[in-house]
């Protein structure tokens, strides 16, 4: 079974894989957008500063406050910036997950979309997967915007592939 530590554990890897990728993007490309409608790409980095926190938040206390809050301290968030936003998010991440206890994981809570479920079911479902979601949409971006030496590698691990011997 997961523990509290697993899944802290998962999401701050996401939030380092997504500083890795930050830097596959070219500085030139990141007002880009992969079609008409879609974040462009450095909004995509902005909701991946806030996301995960943004969504343990609004689980332990009920409501957007929290949310809204990192969302607006993250809005401008500039290419330079990012490192720094993510390394907030994995602090207040430690933080949050530290007030969680084991009666919260067991609580029912509400999903956005409207649907109840565990907290542990939505630490996995909101925080977790949004992360990996819009951490692939990153990495699909650098490729999107020229960068054809990322691999697989950079996209799950945070690292360029190390070279063949």
């Amino acid at each position: 079974m997961l523990t509290k530590a697993d899944l802290l554990d998962s999401i701050l890897h996401e939030c380092d894989v997504s500083k890795h990728l930050a830097t596959c993007l070219p500085a030139d490309k990141v007002n880009e957008r992969m079609t008409p409608g879609q974040r462009s790409h450095i909004e995509v980095m902005r909701y991946l500063s806030f996301c995960a926190i943004g969504g343990v938040l609004y689980m332990l206390d009920g409501d957007f406050e929290g949310y809204k809050a990192w969302h607006d301290k993250h809005a401008d968030v500039t290419v330079e910036q990012f490192p720094a936003a993510m390394d907030a998010q994995k602090d207040a991440l430690r933080e949050a997950f530290a007030r969680i206890t084991d009666a919260d994981l067991e609580r029912e809570i509400k999903h956005p979309a409207g649907h109840t479920l565990s907290f542990k079911r939505g630490l996995l479902e909101m925080p977790l997967k949004w992360m990996v979601g819009y951490r692939m949409q990153l990495f699909l971006c650098a490729k999107l915007a020229g960068n054809a030496d990322i691999s697989t590698s950079d996209c799950w691990h945070g690292r360029a592939a190390e070279a063949a011997s």
